[in-house]
């Protein structure tokens, strides 16, 4: 049987990877802002010629990105209720890191369109998009407690 402490310790654990993975956001943030204050304008590795197509495909990239994430993370937790307990502890944290996981993609997308084109607008509109995804589907207590709530000893509603 699982105690109460078990499934908190995989709550704590799990908040610390999507939180480092939204730690990385800001990295990538962070290497713009030295890129573009030490090489001055930079207009990327791509040729001007190219840039419209690699907006498109890019910003194309991240939506599916955003399609993804939200898909997954309903596929991943749904048919949750008959599992035991330990199986509900693990998928929860499997799918909280792989939906952080993917909710970095639109972030990491626009940093290598930043590369490529050197546009840090495109670049901050993605990351604003990462960053809100990650907010969105970071894992809370509450809802750990409402999806493994009924099994658990000790707890009261």
């Amino acid at each position: 049987m699982v105690e109460v402490t078990d499934w908190r310790k995989a709550f704590r654990t799990t908040t610390l990877v999507c939180a480092a993975i939204i730690a990385s956001l800001f990295l990538y943030a962070l290497i713009v802002e030295i890129l573009r204050s030490r090489l001055g304008f930079f207009s990327g590795l791509a040729r001007p010629s190219q840039a419209r197509p690699l907006l498109f495909i890019f910003y194309g990239l991240a939506i599916v990105a955003v399609l993804l994430t939200r898909i997954l993370n309903r596929s991943l937790m749904k048919g949750m209720e008959s599992d035991p307990l330990e199986e509900r502890i693990l998928r929860l944290s499997r799918a909280s890191v792989i939906t952080a996981v993917l909710a970095e993609l639109p972030a990491l997308v626009g940093f290598v369109l930043f590369l490529l084109i050197g546009s840090s607008r495109d670049f901050y509109l993605l990351w604003f998009g990462s960053l809100v995804l990650e907010f969105i589907f970071f894992p809370r207590l509450r809802t750990w407690q409402q999806i493994l709530g009924e099994q658990l000893p000790g707890e009261s509603g």
